[in-house]
């Protein structure tokens, strides 16, 4: 797929996310299937809770906030203080936006950035039922933020940056955007092995969620001008839904011998911890 193609299909993907519920991994091995609206909710936490949050901080969020997108818990990276203002990209259905609220107060202020028009009317109605009056949901697409220079604290995102065509330019424009000493607290999918040719090639798998390499993620970082760089794979992510794809399964039945290599790349999936700084001032 060229860029294009690849945005509008992952846009289908989060739309569908947005209004069916419908995430990247399926049910069968991310959690029991629910029955309507509560069975979802219940499948949602059981997968944000094994990527990171706590109950606690899931019950305090406007039902339908978490949908069970993320890899990893990007806020409780943050260390986020009072009166910081904090972007989130990708900000789907709000959690991370509204768990962030909390930490930065009524002098603080959120913005999520998110491309899917069904996500963001999500995430309004969630912050008008959870009266969140420090958070805001603008439409844009990472690789051109709709945000002001110098202007953010800290930078958040949960299993979005892995989706981009463009991850240099989605962290150029963060450096863009960020103050002097900000810093950026990602959770994304990594792996230390490179996805095979012929999983990249799919459709199904590409908006299903692929991992980054930690070396790739590493060089991208440094080249945009981070420093004080760390990216840690932690708690291994559910890939059935790649060995699931119908495109990898033509393959493997057509050279059975190929089962083995999508299987150790799918082991190799991690949540991963993305740490960085720029320069120029002094982090919290």
């Amino acid at each position: 797929m060229d860029t294009n193609e690849r945005r509008t299909a992952v846009r289908e993907r989060y739309a569908r996310a947005a209004t069916e519920a419908d995430g990247c991994c399926g049910p069968t091995e991310c959690g029991a299937p629910g029955n309507g609206s509560a069975g979802v909710g219940r499948q949602a936490s059981t997968i944000s809770c094994a990527v990171g949050y706590d109950e606690g901080e899931l019950a305090g969020v406007p039902e339908g906030a978490d949908l069970g997108l993320g890899c990893g818990n990007p806020v409780a990276l943050a260390s986020l203080a009072p009166g910081e203002t904090v972007l989130d990209l990708g900000s789907g259905g709000g959690i991370d936006c509204f768990l962030a609220a909390g930490r930065v107060g009524p002098a603080g202020r959120v913005i999520g950035v998110d491309m899917t028009p069904e996500m963001l009317e999500r995430a309004r109605g969630n912050a008008r039922e959870g009266g969140y009056g420090n958070v805001e949901f603008r439409l844009g697409e990472i690789e051109a933020l709709p945000v002001a220079d110098g202007t953010v604290d800290a930078v958040i995102s949960n299993c979005v940056l892995n989706l981009s065509a463009d991850r240099p330019r989605v962290l150029a424009e963060v450096m863009r955007v960020l103050k002097p000493g900000g810093r950026v607290m990602i959770s994304d999918l990594v792996s230390e092995r490179e996805v095979p040719e012929f999983v990249a090639a799919s459709r199904d798998s590409l908006v299903g969620c692929l991992p980054v390499r930690v070396r790739e993620y590493e060089e991208d970082l440094a080249a945009a001008g981070f420093v004080e760089i760390s990216v840690e794979p932690r708690q291994r992510y559910p890939g059935g839904h790649i060995l699931a794809d119908p495109q990898v399964q033509a393959v493997i039945r057509g050279d059975p011998g190929r089962e083995a290599e999508v299987r150790a790349f799918v082991e190799s999936i991690h949540g991963g911890a993305i740490v960085a700084l720029k320069g120029g001032g002094k982090a919290r």
